[in-house]
């Protein structure tokens, strides 16, 4: 037998996925078609690649020495395929978004891609930005939309929009009911940005961070370790300053003044050509302009 692209994507899946029948709806074959081709690439190799455990499987010591390999050899036969067709991409692609934004905003872009290429299989992971990008560097994700980045080496970074910033804060907060808030308003109030060593590391508390450096002003910044952020907004204290967040009810929006800005960025290792990431980078800016074209028209 000879290893076939498919065995190694098949591979990955089960890899990824920890379960056979993950693997195979994510894949959408049968669980036998799809164990039968593992069994093929462990025979063709010559080492067992996967355990059985209580919940699934895990890489054998091969195994996990084939997975990088494996990913780095579906993606030059991807690049392959793909250079110079950005017109006509196809294939997977495996696509980060951010918590920030909203879903329904990068659900609809996600929608709309798939329309305009349907030869293309988009699947989504949603993370916090510095996640996305150490996923997009591991080679676990194609490309990712992030907001206000660190740049990392070894990344390609499209600027795809900015998105205005407002004060976001628990209806019962004391400055819930202002028109507007400017930036010295927050002095010495208590600010709510990301936590733990990611969120503390990220390009938007550093951005945030800065803002107030640069004035002066010193608000009582404090940080949430809950695992999803948006969820911090419970707290009848709680007021951040971001773009929009799908935040539960009860958090309102109140704008920032003068208007400030964060970029969201479409990033991709910078040695990635495939067709369908370079087709996505390009209408995710113009379906993003052209919503906010729209939008700004509905308003006027």
């Amino acid at each position: 037998m000879t290893v076939e692209l498919r065995h190694l994507r098949s591979f990955v899946a089960v890899a990824e996925e920890g379960r056979i029948g993950g693997a195979a709806t994510r894949l959408f074959i049968t669980q036998p078609a799809l164990s039968r081709q593992m069994k093929e690439l462990e025979r063709e190799i010559g080492e067992q690649l996967f355990l059985r455990v209580p919940l699934g499987v895990e890489l054998t010591v091969a195994g996990r020495e084939l997975l990088p390999k494996a990913r780095v050899a579906i993606e030059a036969a991807d690049d392959a395929f793909g250079v110079g067709d950005e017109e006509h991409p196809h294939g997977p692609l495996i696509l980060g978004i951010p918590l920030a934004g909203g879903r329904d905003r990068w659900f609809a872009l996600m929608q709309a891609f798939v329309e305009r290429f349907p030869a293309v299989e988009i699947e989504m992971r949603e993370a916090l930005s510095e996640q996305l990008q150490r996923q997009v560097l591991d080679r676990e994700l194609d490309g990712a939309l992030v907001l206000a980045p660190n740049r990392v080496d070894g990344l390609r970074y499209t600027h795809v929009m900015d998105e205005r910033l407002a004060v976001w804060l628990h209806h019962s907060h004391p400055l819930a009911a202002r028109s507007e808030l400017a930036l010295a308003d927050l002095d010495g109030v208590k600010v709510t940005l990301l936590g733990g060593p990611v969120g503390r590391a990220s390009g938007y508390n550093r951005a945030i961070r800065g803002l107030f450096a640069a004035t002066g002003i010193e608000p009582r910044i404090e940080e949430t370790l809950q695992v999803y952020p948006p969820s911090a907004g419970l707290e009848f204290d709680y007021l951040s300053v971001t773009v929009p967040v799908d935040y539960p009810e009860g958090v309102v929006s109140v704008p920032l003044v003068p208007p400030l800005t964060l970029a969201f960025e479409f990033v991709q290792r910078a040695e990635t050509n495939r067709a369908a990431v370079r087709a996505y980078a390009r209408f995710a800016v113009e379906h993003l302009v052209s919503q906010a074209c729209a939008g700004g028209m509905a308003s006027a």
